[in-house]
């Protein structure tokens, strides 16, 4: 039976499933269901994307840009606004590997990301509507984005 309201637990759940998706670099068909599709706006430092055809082409990009990236959660703090919509600020630590050719080696890169998410509830299940990047604080030693 499909959940009638929001709860931190299905958020807290729905972002650690989005990360695992997004270091598998799973399928684009895997990774829409997270995502609005005519609401969607995602915010990142170097574009902002809208809607299904816009992450698709952001998503094409790093899933070929960057490996053996890993996010691990440090944070999620939610904010219910009634029994369909949540505004998430997430804390994440992102690392991953860039290789820019004709370099001889790839560079490590390592952030700790603040994202603010929005989300609402559709067919039982949170999903993204706004996905905003605020601020990348930089670990000792990572290379520059």
């Amino acid at each position: 039976m499909a959940e009638t309201a929001l709860t931190e637990t299905m958020i807290r759940h729905a972002v650690a499933r989005w990360y695992r998706a997004l270091d598998r670099h799973d399928e684009l068909p895997d990774v829409l269901p997270y995502l609005t599709d005519d609401e969607l706006e995602m915010r990142f430092p170097e574009t902002t994307v809208r809607g299904h055809a816009g992450f698709k082409g952001w998503y094409d990009t790093v899933i070929r840009k960057f490996f053996d990236e890993e996010h691990t959660v440090k944070s999620v703090d939610v904010e219910l606004h009634g029994p369909t919509t949540a505004t998430a600020r997430v804390l994440v630590n992102w690392q991953a590997r860039v290789w820019e050719p004709p370099e001889p080696q790839s560079h490590w890169l390592g952030f700790d990301a603040y994202q603010t998410w929005e989300i609402r509830l559709k067919n039982g299940e949170p999903v993204v509507e706004t996905y905003s990047v605020d601020f990348f604080d930089p670990m000792p030693g990572s290379a520059k984005l």
